[in-house]
């Protein structure tokens, strides 16, 4: 790890699954002996539950790299890609890593992301469809399902350049970061999509890379209602960027 990394975890009612992932963090900080390089990020988007005060608790009592870390929390819940905007657009480090508070892909698997940056890529891309020998995929049916129903949404629209666009783990240089931030119009599932979309258009390098992923417990994924969601919300981002939208 040579480069200074940030790394944003969006969280919304996290308070039973992000302290192992901020365990977990917390001691890749340590093994590398890299807290001068990371800053991580968590950012309350609105939680009902108690969220904020388990992350602040955490961070002052149990974290060994108390200076890496830092929420941001606000009362509203805006949405995901919302809560990614707001850490994005006021980055201090070279790259920036946004992962799910589950922590379903493991923090180790930056070091899959990070050589790509090296070779001149823009944004690298974590992928659960994307598998060889050494990488394991453990997904539930219904995850499986809308992936698939997701992405032949996607290529109906001519949308679809990357084969898992909603993977939660996802690696980009500062400065695309804080572009496609102040570009962004959608804040809820398909950011990421519009994130893509944006970045071909303005000609940046996107490499997209299997990692490890793992189905963690308390999903939130409903399959009918999250399929239909998807689809507008895709729906959403064809008609902004056809029309030019300003805000939807």
């Amino acid at each position: 790890m040579n480069k200074s990394l940030s790394i944003v975890i969006p969280a919304y009612n996290e308070s039973k699954r992000i302290l192992r992932t901020l365990n977990d963090i917390d001691s890749y900080i340590t093994k590398i002996s890299g807290s001068n390089l990371f800053k991580v990020i968590v950012v309350n988007d609105g939680s009902r539950d108690n969220t904020n005060e388990v992350v602040n608790n955490w961070i002052k009592n149990i974290s060994k790299n108390k200076n890496c870390f830092s929420v941001i929390s606000y009362e509203i819940n805006r949405g995901k890609g919302y809560a990614v905007r707001e850490a994005f657009k006021d980055i201090s480090t070279e790259l920036v890593l946004y992962t799910d508070a589950d922590g379903a892909s493991p923090i180790e698997e930056i070091e899959k992301l990070l050589p790509w940056i090296d070779q001149g890529h823009d944004v690298v891309v974590g992928s659960r469809v994307l598998k060889d020998e050494v990488t394991k995929v453990k997904m539930s049916f219904k995850r499986r399902f809308i992936g698939f129903s997701f992405h032949l949404i996607l290529a109906t629209l001519n949308l679809a350049t990357i084969r898992d666009t909603q993977c939660g783990f996802k690696l980009y240089k500062k400065n695309v970061a804080e572009k496609l931030a102040s570009l962004q119009k959608c804040f809820n599932y398909t950011f990421d999509v519009e994130h893509l979309y944006l970045a071909k258009r303005l000609g940046y390098k996107i490499k997209e890379v299997g990692v490890n992923w793992y189905h963690v417990e308390d999903s939130k994924v409903s399959m009918l209602r999250d399929s239909i969601k998807m689809f507008l919300e895709v729906l959403k981002v064809r008609f902004i960027y056809q029309y030019n939208i300003k805000e939807f």
